[in-house]
């Protein structure tokens, strides 16, 4: 093989090396939060929430959803548990309900 073709195949494993380290790092990173927020893109949510919740003297990490439309409940459910970590799973608990908007009174 000639000079050029030598030349051809270092610039052609450079391009691919390049490209390769260009698509590995515009995946967005990982985070709870991310997860959270992409549930905005697929499903009609009212609300979304990370925190804790106490019970019984104990604080319980929970991911809140709060969807309009009742269907979506499972979805939504089914979706989190797809996405988030094993990790995120076993740390936090996963509350997702229907919204209910606060009758006004007079």
């Amino acid at each position: 093989m000639g000079l050029k073709g030598k030349l051809g195949i270092l610039v052609l494993g450079c391009a691919v090396a390049v490209i390769a380290l260009l698509i590995f790092t515009q995946k967005e990173p990982y985070s709870t939060e991310t997860v959270m927020d992409s549930v905005w893109d697929k499903y009609d949510v009212q609300s979304t929430m990370i925190g804790e919740e106490s019970g019984d003297g104990k604080s319980i990490s929970t991911l809140w959803v709060e969807v309009y439309n009742e269907d979506d409940i499972p979805k939504v459910k089914n979706y989190l548990e797809k996405n988030l970590s094993q990790d995120d799973l076993e740390y936090y608990k996963i509350d997702v309900s229907r919204y209910e908007p606060e009758e006004e009174t007079s």
